[in-house]
């Protein structure tokens, strides 16, 4: 499956431009990689779309699989919030879950990107319900 192909699923979930969501899941693929442990990264750089990995050069493939970054989920999502160009906090939210969950289905890597992306929850946008 092609990076376009789950932009477009992206794009329809969430209700957001294609070019959004391709923004979306290409800045959640690479910081996936970069919070991942190293040899967690290497699996995880195996199992997902050559569409996605071949925009990553030798030089951060193998930073991925040699270091692990620390980024919360806020900062995620404010990284796809902004570079994305989504101007809704709650709708950045659900784009980075949506992402995650659509990468989850190609992966079959679950749990690994639930562990490297943590829980999104902890942000409560909507205090009321």
């Amino acid at each position: 499956m092609s990076t376009q192909d789950l932009a477009n699923q992206l794009a329809q979930r969430v209700g957001i431009t294609p070019e959004q969501a391709s923004t979306a899941i290409n800045l959640l693929s690479k910081t996936l990689l970069q919070k991942a442990d190293p040899n967690k990264a290497s699996s995880l750089l195996s199992k997902l779309p050559s569409s996605i990995t071949s925009m990553f050069s030798d030089s951060e493939k193998q930073q991925f699989t040699t270091t692990q970054q620390s980024l919360s989920g806020e900062e995620v999502v404010n990284k796809i919030k902004t570079d994305a160009g989504i101007n809704d906090q709650k709708k950045a939210q659900q784009t980075t879950e949506e992402a995650v969950k659509l990468l989850q289905e190609k992966t079959g890597e679950g749990d690994l990107l639930d562990n490297v992306m943590g829980r999104f929850k902890k942000i409560d946008l909507n205090p009321f319900d």
